[in-house]
């Protein structure tokens, strides 16, 4: 085999520990979508999350823009609460919530339970004594979203590209290997 044909094939078969990095990646990404869509493992139970009262200041849509991803939007509450000195809060809101019914919310006394763990995340807004976000309706949204992504990687073809990639990787390491040393070996036959 000609040298710069070796040194290319070095080249490539050096990357070759990403993928044998990415199928056991993939794997594990499936067995936790598939834990979190089970036994409410998607939402906080109402008993840890925590609780901001206080007046909305503003309201506004986030649209988060990310490179190969698809754009995220949610809306983002400022809650001043009513003590003295206590800095405002911002709380993020799903985006399938109404807009009106977010714009409503400026200037009103809020109570929200929160996921300070996530960002923040309502599960629970009340104003003027009445519900406005229910927790169970969040529950059921974060719920269904968990089970969603697990049915994305939970099919046969995600276990099989998985194991593809991993046998690929392997085989890639094994030939690096093979190449670094016949080169070298040769390079020693020169000298």
């Amino acid at each position: 085999m000609p040298g710069f044909v070796r040194k290319i094939l070095i080249f490539v078969t050096g990357y070759a520990w990403l993928l044998l990095l990415a199928g056991p990646g993939l794997i594990a990404l499936s067995v936790y979508s598939g834990w979190k869509a089970e036994d409410g493992h998607a939402y906080v139970a109402r008993e840890s999350l925590q609780t901001v009262s206080g007046t909305v200041t503003q309201a506004s849509e986030v649209t988060v823009k990310r490179k190969r991803r698809a754009t995220k939007k949610y809306y983002e509450i400022t809650v001043q609460p009513d003590t003295a000195g206590a800095e405002a809060r911002k709380l993020r809101i799903d985006y399938s919530t109404p807009q009106q019914l977010v714009g409503n919310l400026i200037d009103e006394k809020v109570t929200a339970l929160v996921d300070g763990s996530d960002h923040d995340l309502v599960y629970e807004v009340s104003a003027a004594g009445a519900t406005v976000i229910s927790y169970d309706t969040t529950k059921q949204r974060l719920q269904a979203e968990a089970t969603s992504s697990a049915q994305s990687f939970s099919g046969a073809g995600t276990w099989i590209f998985a194991i593809l990639l991993t046998l690929v990787g392997a085989a890639g390491v094994w030939s690096n290997r093979k190449l670094r040393a016949a080169d070298n070996a040769q390079q020693l036959a020169a000298a």
